[in-house]
């Protein structure tokens, strides 16, 4: 399918961003928001980022002016009456995204793709609010859309597949790197991903190290930012949001640590209020270490007080093997339910999250069997966060050491 118009609903920074990756294929955008005001700011944004790329010289002011005069602000669903496919970006809330897709089935051509930027919400609940669930696709970018390569493409139960590789194409054609997810709560990389944050808030809880020092730790191992700088640029409440949904959908995996229900109600939520795991201050030398938030403790304090989470003493100095194993055990969860290919696992890692390591490959130096063994320390010690997959167990047992090494073996354990 040739894409001529789209249409993105939600001006926030997700679908400002999209709407510029998909203007630059020559495409005509629609940018919609319920309000004039919201459409105006998202356009703005746009402009914004064409103008650093001239500024760069990335881009002549005549390719950034053809670009921009294909995008249009509009507040009503009337102008979607000739779009080959509309991207939504909006509240990530079941609701509200049911009652946008309820619209667009009514307004859009029968041609039209319907896709969801949802990061993890059932794509086959949309499409089921639809007569079109075949044309319904999840279509995950990462934040900034502009910018970050990776998107999860995600069919829904009903999903035929001409819309998935038509997904798929586009992405591609944008210089985007693709990967199919079987549909699952928070898909591939935030459900990995949310292990990793959960448990590094767990250790800070039971007193094991601090802010930084947990921070600066998970760094030298290869990730970009820490846990707790990725939370304050996210957004903790974002971030708690996502975590509970996961843990209603998989259980005591996903246990929320206590820590960031009370953030949320103290409105310390990261960069956006100012402060949140750290002080961000507009003061702030650039390069300088951030301050740790000093009301911290005090709320570290009264958790301990209500679920006595402290440890400090009880158990092992903090090691980032603490919130890097959690993550390697969820991939192989993902694997052994056959959400995605082995090789797709670290691509969503890297480029979905900047990792400068191979997932998969995390328990190499030490073998499987050793970290297997570490897997079940900490699940004796903290509970069910810790259960192995049973994929594990069963490479274990059948002897593999190396998912490198070995790479073509243990993946027929899974076919």
């Amino acid at each position: 399918m040739r894409l001529q118009k789209a249409a993105v609903v939600g001006a926030g920074a997700m679908g400002s961003g999209i709407a510029c990756v998909l203007s630059q294929l020559g495409i005509e955008v629609l940018l919609k928001d319920v309000d004039q005001a919201f459409v105006d700011r998202g356009v703005s944004n746009i402009k914004r980022m064409y103008d650093s790329r001239v500024k760069k010289a990335s881009l002549t002011q005549e390719q950034a002016d053809q670009h921009m005069a294909l995008i249009k602000g509009t507040t009503s669903y009337d102008d979607f009456k000739d779009v080959d496919i509309v991207i939504e970006a909006a509240f990530e809330e079941i609701s509200v995204k049911l009652d946008i897709f309820k619209t667009l089935d009514r307004i859009c051509p029968p041609h039209a793709i319907l896709a969801s930027n949802t990061s993890a919400l059932s794509i086959s609940e949309i499409a089921a609010a639809t007569q079109r669930p075949d044309k319904v696709v999840g279509m995950h970018f990462f934040n900034p859309a502009q910018f970050m390569k990776l998107v999860e493409v995600i069919p829904g139960v009903k999903t035929s597949r001409e819309t998935v590789e038509a997904a798929i194409e586009l992405c591609k054609s944008a210089r985007k790197t693709p990967i199919e997810v079987e549909e699952c709560p928070g898909f591939l990389v935030n459900r990995v991903l949310f292990t990793y944050m959960n448990e590094a808030v767990h250790a800070l809880q039971e007193g094991l190290a601090d802010v930084a020092t947990i921070d600066e730790q998970v760094v030298a191992q290869g990730l970009p930012m820490g846990p707790f700088a990725l939370f304050d640029l996210t957004g903790v409440d974002v971030c708690a949001h996502v975590n509970t949904f996961l843990h209603q959908q998989y259980g005591p995996r996903f246990s929320p640590a206590p820590l960031l229900k009370k953030m949320v109600e103290a409105k310390m939520l990261g960069q956006k209020t100012g402060v949140g795991f750290y002080v961000h201050s507009k003061d702030q030398v650039k390069g300088e270490a951030k301050p740790i938030n000093p009301e911290l403790q005090k709320l570290i304090a009264q958790v301990d007080s209500e679920c006595k989470t402290s440890k400090k003493g009880q158990s092992r100095p903090f090691s980032p093997d603490r919130v890097l194993l959690p993550m390697f055990n969820e991939a192989l969860y993902c694997l052994q339910e056959k959400v995605v290919q082995a090789d797709d696992i670290n691509t969503g890692m890297r480029s979905g999250c900047g990792f400068k390591f191979s997932l998969l490959e995390l328990a190499d130096k030490k073998g499987l069997a050793q970290t297997l063994q570490d897997i079940l320390a900490y699940h004796q010690e903290q509970g069910e966060r810790f259960r192995p997959s049973w994929l594990l167990t069963k490479l274990v047992a059948a002897g593999v050491q190396s998912l490198k090494n070995e790479k073509e073996k243990t993946l027929q354990a899974v076919k």
